[in-house]
């Protein structure tokens, strides 16, 4: 064999094994990337797998309290069934570019929201005028923000303000009359719109390279109870019921008809909800990573 010869079967070989190499070029890059992340040249990062561009759709089961509830104090005398209702709603998460934690958070839910403090009422002695019932449907934008303290796990914490709009298509309250000892049961229907903090704690568990299940418990609360800002229709104005009564306050405690003190409290509600996310990336590593988890699945 002549000296050409030897020239075309060696760049014949390197032609066959360049795309092998480079292929096993680029996956050993990807696992140098996932290994050994570095945020000092640029070019690496410590992102957190579920810090990323999403959609999710969520469930929930709500558990109201406030000035219907009537207890000043959270599951007070036992968890009420009465209290208990649902929602679900969509979130929306942006991750910025420069955030290697965080992901800022839009949602809007929807759902009912519904206390009743007839239990408590019958099983104490008559005649009492803290009997109050109602039932609402509601709906909510909230913005907030998600973080994952830890780069390898799915912990996360949640801060987020909102908006609540609610029609309260069915409440009722015993009051009496001034000047009176007969006890009266005002029906009525009415609104509300709340300004609302929330705080939440969660878990996100990595499904595939593209999904996550995060359960998540949630406290949410008004910043304010007042006449029309509320969920609950307590305090009530003149203008929102026909026997033209007003009844409740803002100021931190009401008085029922014996002079007896009780605890008032913001409007709210605990949330324990189930969020599925469809996730995608912004930037060049995390496509990378992407790719090196899809190769893992199809050799797995």
């Amino acid at each position: 064999m002549n000296k050409r010869a030897y020239i075309l079967l060696i760049l014949g070989v390197l032609l066959l094994i360049s795309p092998l190499a480079k292929a096993a070029y680029r996956d050993r890059y990807r696992v140098v990337w996932t290994k050994n992340p570095s945020n000092k040249t640029g070019l690496y990062t410590t992102k957190n797998y579920f810090v990323s561009h999403g959609v999710g759709l969520n469930v929930s089961a709500m558990y109201y309290f406030g000035d219907v509830d009537n207890e000043g104090v959270a599951f007070n005398g036992g968890f009420n069934m009465h209290n208990l209702s649902l929602g679900g709603g969509f979130s929306f998460f942006y991750n910025l570019p420069a955030g290697n934690h965080c992901n800022l958070r839009f949602t809007l839910m929807g759902g009912t929201l519904r206390g009743n403090n007839e239990l408590k009422f019958n099983s104490l002695a008559l005649p009492r005028d803290d009997y109050r019932k109602f039932h609402a449907i509601l709906i909510q934008p909230a913005f907030g923000v998600q973080y994952y303290p830890f780069s390898n796990a799915g912990f996360y914490l949640y801060g987020g303000v909102a908006i609540s709009a609610s029609i309260i298509d069915n409440y009722e309250f015993y009051y009496y009359p001034h000047a009176s000892t007969e006890r009266r049961l005002l029906k009525g229907n009415t609104y509300g719109i709340l300004p609302m903090i929330q705080l939440a704690l969660g878990y996100s568990f990595k499904l595939t390279p593209s999904w996550s299940l995060s359960l998540e418990l949630m406290i949410q609360e008004g910043v304010i109870d007042t006449h029309y800002m509320n969920l609950d229709a307590w305090p009530l104005a003149k203008s929102q019921n026909s026997d033209n009564i007003e009844l409740g306050n803002s100021f931190g405690k009401w008085t029922d008809r014996y002079g007896k003190e009780h605890i008032h409290w913001n409007d709210g509600w605990f949330q324990f909800g189930i969020t599925i996310t469809y996730h995608w990336r912004n930037c060049e590593h995390c496509r990378i990573l992407d790719n090196y988890d899809n190769i893992r699945a199809r050799r797995r």
